[in-house]
């Protein structure tokens, strides 16, 4: 009875969460609307994307409430901890910047879309800090921290892309970082039967500076530019960064997969020890 109860609970925060996130997005951008001057029908779309989008979240949470644990203690949690909640507000902003920035190119709301960028940006040290702080540390948490990083990434690269704030082979470069990321993680759940988000410190050390360098990148378009040989320098940089991730990811991806087939090998191996001394003993 208790864990149904628990569970009772965890579907209601979780419901409440993802409906309060989503009536915020949608204030925020109704405050974007009357600021620029938005056209009805761009912010029906809005609307339409970001109601299709919370609903999904709010579906997945539910459907992995079994990963709302405290990994020190083992704990299941009834409801939406702090630290996942701030990472979720990155993820809940997503559609909402999306459309922003693409508003941006013909309405004066560069700047208070740079502040919002800036926050975005902040959730990500902020959600990991109060994690470990308060030992809130959840499976879920590295689950939807890695996801909306990667997200995140995604649209701001193309929309950068698409103001031409970024050349087209640094996006690629980044998206290439992506592909890579869900696609090994697709495979290591296949083969584990179950999600292992695994965060690296040289990850995080890429996420932080393609944010850092897109920040500056907004920063430099409000006051007229980056000289050309300091944009070239970042971008070679960050650029430099994000293929030493790639190798390290491949090399893990390796490590990993080798060690889950020696793990497979001992297994067997100890069901043939196993098996011989029961047929030693008569019994089969």
């Amino acid at each position: 009875m208790e864990q149904i109860e628990r569970d009772r609970r965890l579907r209601s925060s979780i419901l409440k969460t993802g409906i309060g996130y989503f009536l915020i997005q949608c204030l925020l951008f109704g405050l974007f609307a009357v600021i620029g001057k938005f056209d009805v029908y761009f912010s029906l779309e809005f609307l339409a994307t970001t109601t299709a989008f919370h609903a999904v979240v709010i579906l997945f949470l539910l459907l992995v409430r079994r990963d709302f644990v405290r990994e020190a203690t083992g704990e299941n949690l009834d409801r939406v901890n702090k630290a996942n909640k701030i990472t979720l507000v990155r993820l809940s902003t997503l559609p909402t910047l999306l459309f922003l920035v693409i508003a941006a190119k013909s309405h004066r709301i560069r700047l208070p879309l740079l502040l919002l960028v800036v926050f975005i940006f902040v959730t990500d040290f902020l959600d990991g800090y109060i994690s470990r702080k308060n030992n809130e540390i959840t499976r879920i948490g590295r689950i939807l921290d890695s996801t909306s990083d990667y997200l995140l990434l995604v649209v701001l690269s193309v929309v950068f892309q698409y103001y031409n704030l970024i050349p087209v082979w640094l996006l690629i470069l980044v998206l290439a970082r992506l592909a890579i990321q869900f696609i090994f993680m697709a495979v290591l759940t296949l083969v584990k039967h179950k999600v292992e988000p695994k965060t690296t410190l040289l990850g995080k050390v890429t996420i932080a500076s393609i944010m850092v360098f897109y920040t500056i990148d907004l920063i430099s378009v409000m006051v007229g530019g980056l000289p050309n040989v300091v944009s070239l320098v970042l971008q070679i940089v960050v650029s430099a960064i994000v293929v030493v991730s790639i190798v390290d990811k491949v090399l893990s991806f390796v490590a990993a997969l080798r060690e889950n087939c020696e793990n497979g090998s001992q297994n067997q191996s100890a069901d043939g020890i196993y098996s011989s001394g029961r047929d030693i003993n008569g019994n089969d």
